[in-house]
């Protein structure tokens, strides 16, 4: 179920009807619904609203059947039913998310109808919200329905999100990621911005790959031969570049694979703006986080700037940063197009462009 119509909808529910006149609509749909006992308050105390919509959204289940809820309430609107008349609040804002989600309403005959193609293409988008590459020996066969919905989908406002799961971006995995983002933009008239799209989030990709890769170098490989970064850093990150050197990433999956290191790469179109991130799930420290913002072009103060002039060779972000940088200097107006967010136990970086930015003439040329 679409979480906005269920959101709007036990607003709409909890402030438009009393239990009762819940209750009664719910009989119409199944004679077996009780809401005093749907919602635990039993035959005594008075049902809140809130807690009335709460057990009806749990019994209806699906968006099918809470459109048929909605269709029943419009059907009684101004009717007295229940010691009151039903006037539906927030009933134009209802139709206008069902509308969005290609619930088609007809007013001669007061319901909602939906083009089951439409409904298809929901039920692929819902199927990719998470694409799990760990284990994944074709990535092939993952890409290929991908490419042929590409052709198939025809709508224009498509609002959806998706995750890639991965150890590692392998070729097969980074021509995925590309075909994820022509889909993300190719049917909104974007199109012409999936090189540049495609160029930051592999570029944020191989950081997040290299950043796993160096916490399980350090585990792995440089403590237990003496070498550790808080005290011998650079000594530390001279083994490291040796290691991609020698071998670039090759021992990366393995490593990985054992202890099941992956990063995430997170895609989502909402109605104004496109957005792109990822999530790697090892810790930073905290002069590698001041150096990543330091090459953001964050403002740097106090006693974080003397800590990052003590040592300004020190490594922060990969030099893939500032071509990110560059490209999204041309596709945003915000000042800091690339942000961090660190948390606890991972650290989140991406972008998001807003549409309207994107329309500019400026950005139109950089794209073609």
């Amino acid at each position: 179920m679409n979480k906005d119509i269920q959101k709007l909808f036990k607003e709409v529910v909890g402030v438009s009807l009393n239990s009762d006149q819940v209750n009664s609509i719910a009989q119409q749909m199944d004679r077996r619904f009780d809401i005093r006992e749907a919602s635990g308050f039993g035959s005594v105390i008075a049902i809140p609203g809130h807690a009335a919509a709460e057990a009806l959204i749990h019994f209806l289940k699906t968006e099918e059947r809470v459109v048929e809820f909605f269709e029943r309430m419009l059907d009684q609107d101004g009717k007295f039913v229940y010691d009151s008349t039903v006037k539906i609040a927030y009933k134009e804002e209802m139709m206008r998310v069902l509308d969005k989600q290609r619930w088609i309403f007809d007013a001669s005959t007061k319901r909602f109808f939906r083009d089951p193609f439409h409904a298809e293409q929901l039920n692929f988008l819902k199927s990719i919200e998470m694409i799990d590459l760990r284990n994944a020996t074709d990535v092939g066969k993952i890409a290929q329905p991908i490419q042929e919905e590409m052709v198939r989908l025809k709508i224009e406002d498509l609002s959806w999100q998706v995750t890639l799961r991965t150890y590692r971006l392998t070729g097969e995995s980074a021509v995925l990621l590309r075909d994820l983002i022509a889909l993300l933009l190719s049917k909104q008239n974007l199109g012409t911005f999936s090189s540049e799209v495609y160029t930051c989030l592999n570029e944020l990709a191989i950081n997040a790959s290299k950043a796993t890769y160096k916490f399980l170098f350090e585990k792995n490989i440089a403590k237990p031969q003496g070498i550790d970064p808080q005290i011998s850093y650079h000594a530390f990150m001279d083994m490291f570049r040796q290691e991609l050197e020698a071998h670039g990433d090759e021992n990366l999956s393995r490593m990985a694979r054992e202890e099941d290191k992956y990063f995430d790469i997170h895609l989502k179109s909402t109605e104004g703006s496109i957005s792109c991130w990822c999530t790697n799930y090892t810790t930073i420290t905290r002069q590698e986080k001041l150096r990543l913002m330091q090459k953001l072009n964050f403002t740097l103060f106090g006693d974080n700037l003397s800590e990052l002039l003590e040592d300004p060779s020190r490594e922060g972000a990969g030099l893939g940063i500032n071509l990110v940088l560059t490209v999204l200097g041309k596709l945003s107006l915000d000042k800091n197009p690339l942000k961090p967010v660190f948390y606890p136990d991972r650290t989140k970086i991406g972008f998001l462009l807003k549409r309207a930015d994107l329309a500019r003439p400026a950005a139109t040329a950089t794209a073609t």
